[in-house]
């Protein structure tokens, strides 16, 4: 992600930190979603709607903040392996990234059709 948005954000990463953390947070929602599908009908869930907002908003920041914690002023380590990549290794990761931008969608869509 950071090598994609280098353009942008420069080493700093911003675009590329806000995408891992929305991955991150998609998938904790999965999570819960589907702990709460299983414990409860849709009626009871309905009600903990803004409570739900406030603890993704909560999560959200929590990991923006150990996201950045972790991976501020690592640009040139991660570019020193990325430097040697072949193109089909490239290509390979750049599905990957997409992938992983898409596929924590899907979870939550089958419970809200299915469930």
């Amino acid at each position: 992600m950071t090598k994609l948005y280098f353009k942008w954000d420069g080493r700093t990463g911003g675009t590329a930190l806000v995408s891992i953390t929305m991955i991150q947070v998609l998938l904790v929602m999965d999570v819960i979603v589907f702990v709460m599908r299983m414990l409860y009908e849709r009626d009871v869930t309905k009600n903990y709607g803004k409570l739900g907002e406030w603890v993704i908003l909560f999560v959200y920041v929590a990991f923006i903040i150990y996201n950045y914690k972790k991976y501020n002023g690592s640009y040139n380590k991660l570019r020193f392996y990325w430097k040697n990549e072949t193109r089909r290794t490239r290509i390979v990761k750049g599905i990957l990234v997409v992938l992983s931008l898409v596929l924590p969608w899907i979870p939550i869509i089958l419970i809200g059709i299915f469930m």
